[in-house]
């Protein structure tokens, strides 16, 4: 950006004039091209008049200014006529300003004695720079008193209102105290004067419209909002330096627990800091002073005086120092400082006002982008939460979830190092089970320590996250074998289950990353997510464990017990065959032989239990329900020998035909034999019927089978078919699983099996065993 230093040529410059009435709103770009000096860039406006409320006179700018003395005797006796009578002119102008409604509006708060010492000031300083141009000071002067105007108003159209007004007192002053000067003259020279302040005006409230353009043209919406946030807070530093006219802007971000200053923006004439720097409080007193005292901090040596620099960032010395605490709900966010030593005046109270005003608005953005970083942070750990979720679903190996849940959280909470330490409360120990980072090996080689040792050994007593600032000075933690001592940050999250605390994350960042509360946050919702999955494998792990035992058992019940008992069945047999045998040893022969039966057909019933278990066909075949039905008696009726089994039958003459496999016949089988067998009575009789039973538009093939000497009351009809064990005065001889194996190959087949009474609300007159089967064609 261009500043305002002497009338010298400028490169470009935009500037947007706003004069704003009750009536109109009037809008004048400014361009100052290469080569052009201020008169011809005042001359853009020849044609436009600044029209303001009827009580207001017109704003109108001559088309040449060209500044030719007649001699240079006038010209210096003129400024010294000014100079002399400055009280007067000053008195004048503000009385001028007073009557002006528009000029007026922002000083109705400002006393009368300090709004004429602003004025002197501003005056005194341009008579000053229109006798020497190379007068700093005055040049100083002049730019803190149009930052002073710029602290209580913006509008441009107001500022060169009241400079015009200057200029007609300065003449009247000048057209009676020199009545012998040509007035042409005169005027060529007050309007130079003028005409040079003015432009001043409109080049720093450029500045001023650069530095807040640089802050909100960072938009939340944007692609790559932090780089894009980076951007406009450097390009404000900078901006800051053009407006300020100053060596050194920066702003800070404050990190009360480390007690550590980081630089998020700076921007220097020598020498600047790098983003990211870290400055510990103790190397920056004048910050220390802002922030204890939540105050703004000034650093001067005097009013033009030079002396020993103080010492105001590390080992960087400034003459004049501005320190802003930037708040936020009142603890402190960050710092906004100003730096120079090339000024001969210290900074004003307007100036400074003008540097918390910024500040203010600095935190306004930096809050708006963290707000929005936040949501954009949830997002997409809600995003990443679902997937995992889905990817714990699938896993049943607990080596594998450790895994997952120490990617996905490394996606939202980068860190350098990462460790999940499972505790078994049985033992009281702690285990590594998974780690990343430099010294992962030395600490999953730390095998089974006590559980309450180390500060995962606190937080999984606890049950409660920490973020731990220096490992090294935490008195809990505890020394790992082989890793050597480091002052890290961790973030310690406990994995908390249905019972006991399951694990506990830790994730480590060296200095000087820390972890922030939404970090906690997030890792917190990780751990629920982990403790869900670990629950579940650990249920799955002994689903897994009791189903091999359940296996085991099967095992040995239909290979090692039928191996057993297949060869007594045929010794018996063979015993029988015997001539001249004693009766009571044949009856105890036929009674062992009858048990051998039963335990043999429990054994095919647990086998088919256990076929049960195994994926069904894609596709099944069409088979007879009919025929199966009548197998199944004839080989009950051969089973059963010591049992008298009579079957009454009504089934329809067609062909009944459902959708089934090789284990249709064990359906009923399973039915009759334990429906049969678990009957006290020695003779049994089964009605055994079939008809077609419609549901909406499927067809079924509904199978009664009526058991008049069996009664199963109310509460245990539900029961029977699930092998319950309130159940088992019902079925003696263990024959529940026969039933149960039935209703399991009516299920196969998406049907439906349910027990009835053969007279509705009757139990004792018998139960029903109905089944539902899809029927096909």
């Amino acid at each position: 950006m261009p500043s305002y230093k002497d009338n010298q040529p400028k490169a470009y410059l935009g500037v947007r004039l706003l004069a704003a009435s009750a009536f109109n709103d009037v809008i004048v770009t400014l361009r100052l091209q290469r080569d052009c000096s201020w008169k011809s860039t005042l001359s853009t406006y020849i044609n436009h008049m600044v029209t303001f409320p009827d009580e207001l006179e017109e704003i109108s700018i001559p088309t040449e200014r060209t500044l030719t003395a007649s001699t240079s005797s006038d010209y210096k006796a003129m400024l010294e006529i000014l100079k002399a009578h400055s009280g007067e002119i000053v008195e004048a102008w503000a009385a001028a300003a007073s009557r002006n409604a528009f000029v007026r509006g922002v000083e109705y708060s400002v006393p009368e004695i300090e709004r004429l010492d602003r004025l002197n000031m501003f005056f005194s300083a341009m008579i000053e720079r229109a006798i020497d141009m190379t007068d700093k000071k005055a040049h100083e002067v002049m730019k803190s008193a149009i930052r002073a105007e710029h602290a209580r108003s913006l509008s441009l159209s107001a500022m060169v209102k009241k400079q015009n007004m200057l200029r007609d007192v300065m003449f009247s002053v000048i057209d009676r105290e020199m009545p012998n000067i040509s007035k042409a003259s005169a005027r060529l020279w007050l309007d130079a004067i003028i005409d040079r302040s003015v432009e001043g005006t409109v080049i720093m409230l450029e500045e001023y419209a650069e530095m807040q353009a640089a802050l909100y043209h960072w938009m939340s919406g944007a692609q790559d909002t932090q780089t894009s946030l980076d951007q406009s807070l450097s390009r404000f530093c900078r901006s800051v330096l053009d407006y300020f006219e100053i060596d050194f802007a920066s702003l800070f971000k404050y990190h009360p627990e480390t007690n550590d200053l980081i630089c998020q923006a700076s921007s220097s004439r020598s020498l600047a800091l790098t983003k990211d720097a870290r400055i510990h409080l103790d190397s920056f007193p004048v910050a220390a002073e802002a922030i204890e005292s939540r105050k703004t901090a000034i650093i001067s040596n005097g009013k033009g005086k030079t002396g020993k620099k103080k010492k105001v960032l590390g080992q960087i010395s400034f003459d004049h120092c501005v320190s802003v605490p930037m708040m936020r709900a009142e603890k402190v966010a960050g710092l906004f400082m100003l730096g120079d030593s090339s000024r001969t005046t210290m900074f004003t109270p307007d100036e400074v006002s003008i540097a918390e005003d910024l500040a203010s608005q600095v935190v306004r953005v930096i809050e708006s982008s963290e707000k929005f970083q936040a949501l954009n942070l949830r997002s997409k750990a809600q995003r990443v939460l679902i997937e995992t979720a889905a990817s714990l679903q699938q896993e049943i190996e607990s080596e594998e979830i450790y895994r997952i849940v120490a990617s996905r959280l490394a996606e939202l909470i980068p860190c350098n190092e990462f460790q999940f330490y499972a505790y078994d409360w049985e033992k009281r120990v702690g285990t590594p089970v998974y780690a990343t980072g430099p010294y992962a090996a030395e600490i999953m080689a730390d095998r089974e320590f006590p559980a309450d040792v180390g500060i995962a050994g606190y937080v999984a007593k606890s049950k409660r996250a920490e973020i731990v600032l220096d490992t090294e000075a935490d008195p809990r933690g505890n020394y790992i074998l082989g890793t050597p001592p480091a002052r890290t940050r961790m973030l310690a999250v406990p994995v908390v289950g249905q019972k006991e605390v399951l694990g506990v994350i830790e994730l480590l960042r060296y200095p000087p990353e820390i972890f922030t509360q939404e970090d906690l946050e997030i890792a917190t919702m990780f751990a629920n997510h982990a403790s869900v999955a670990l629950e579940n494998a650990r249920l799955l792990k002994e689903y897994s464990r009791v189903r091999d035992q359940i296996e085991l058992s099967m095992d040995l019940m239909t290979h090692d017990i039928a191996n057993y008992a297949t060869p007594i069945t045929a010794y018996l047999s063979t015993l029988r065959t015997k001539k001249d045998l004693d009766p009571e040893v044949v009856s105890m022969l036929d009674k062992t032989s009858s048990q051998l039966e039963g335990i043999l057909q429990l054994v095919e019933m647990v086998r088919t239990m256990e076929r049960l278990r195994e994926i069904p066909p894609k596709v099944f075949k069409k088979m007879d329900l009919k025929k199966a039905i009548e197998h199944s008696m004839e080989y009950v009726r051969g089973r059963a020998r010591k049992k008298e089994i009579d079957f009454e039958t009504s089934l329809p003459e067609e062909t009944m035909l459902v959708l089934a496999d090789e284990m249709l016949d064990g359906l009923f089988t399973n039915l009759f034999y334990s429906a049969a067998m678990s009957d006290r009575m020695n003779r049994t009789k089964l009605f055994v019927s079939a008809e077609v039973r419609k549901d909406k538009k499927y067809e079924f093939w509904w199978v009664k089978v009526a058991q008049p000497s069996k009664s199963i009351p109310d509460h245990l009809k539900g029961e029977v078919l699930r092998m319950a064990k309130t159940s088992k005065s019902e079925l003696t001889g263990g024959f529940g699983i026969g039933l149960a194996a039935a209703r399991g190959i009516v299920s196969r087949y998406a049907g439906n099996m349910w027990v009835s009474d053969i007279v509705q609300g009757d139990y004792s007159k018998g139960c029903l065993f109905n089944i539902l089967l899809p029927r096909t064609k």
